[in-house]
């Protein structure tokens, strides 16, 4: 709707995990770097963690276009469903062989032997949990580990390797359960933890995806960004959820610009008061538990 008003090809504030809208902060770009170097050396699992909306779901997706490029490994990604353990293992169950039926956990594991022990051979699965926190079940966290069990069988004169490299992805609580399961923990060798973008960071957020959208950056004046990052507090989602609401509201009023006083209506209109008169340092950096 207000495309042409400020001369974009598309929309730049949509929460998808879009590539071609990616902004990597250093903690983003290490994170993700970790990631691969756990997936390309085939050890069994990691862990992302942070507040909701702060750039999981994106790191992931960056992280799957890096596996569909090496050669022997594939990616899938998997929101935990309700239910517990049965529930977790015939999802992963039915991701790994759409075409067959599982009556409990134990027809799943079997299925996997069988197809890890295949002829034919098993790509090493990256196995990507999203919403992880959400496990609430030890049984289901053992299972989990039993899967890091599974191993391929090497060519002539190589040894075995994973079958699987398990990732977790979920809100910060997911370290801490993760401190409490001490088996599976110490199958993962890290837990990453992504935190809000700081001021600077908000306002490279913003100018970038208004430059992959074809509009210009400079939308946004430096007041109405700063007002976004306070009451944002730095999460990606948020930001998107004002600023799009922002670019509505000036296509209506007609403005050439995104002024302070835009910033803070949208604010308002996405129900997060300005939090500028509140103050607050930027938050650290991503940080290895």
């Amino acid at each position: 709707m207000y495309l042409g008003h400020w001369n974009l090809r598309e929309e730049p504030f949509q929460n998808v995990a879009d590539p071609r809208f990616a902004y990597l902060s250093d903690q983003h770009q290490e994170g993700l770097a970790r990631l691969i170097y756990l997936v390309s050396g085939r050890r069994l699992g990691g862990a992302l963690v942070g507040p909701y909306g702060v750039g999981k779901s994106m790191v992931l997706e960056l992280l799957a276009s890096k596996v569909s490029s090496m050669p022997g490994s594939r990616m899938i990604r998997l929101d935990v469903p309700p239910g517990g353990l049965d529930a977790i293992a015939r999802h992963i169950g039915r991701s790994l062989a759409p075409t067959l039926t599982f009556a409990d956990v134990a027809s799943v594991l079997e299925a996997i032997q069988e197809m890890v022990a295949a002829r034919s051979g098993f790509a090493h699965t990256v196995l990507a949990l999203d919403e992880a926190q959400l496990i609430r079940d030890q049984e289901a966290f053992d299972f989990l580990r039993l899967l890091t069990n599974f191993r391929v069988p090497g060519a002539a004169n190589c040894p075995e390797s994973a079958a699987f490299t398990l990732i977790l992805s979920g809100h910060g609580q997911l370290a801490d359960m993760l401190d409490h399961e001490t088996a599976l923990r110490q199958r993962l060798s890290m837990v990453w933890r992504l935190e809000p973008l700081n001021e600077k960071q908000v306002i490279e957020y913003v100018e970038l995806r208004m430059r992959a959208a074809g509009g210009d950056i400079w939308v946004f004046d430096k007041e109405s960004l700063q007002e976004i990052a306070a009451a944002s507090g730095g999460i990606p989602r948020l930001i998107n959820n004002i600023c799009d609401l922002a670019l509505m509201i000036g296509f209506i009023m007609k403005a050439t610009k995104i002024t302070r006083e835009i910033a803070i209506h949208a604010i308002e209109e996405a129900g997060r008061p300005s939090l500028s008169a509140v103050g607050g340092g930027a938050p650290p950096e991503g940080a290895m538990r």
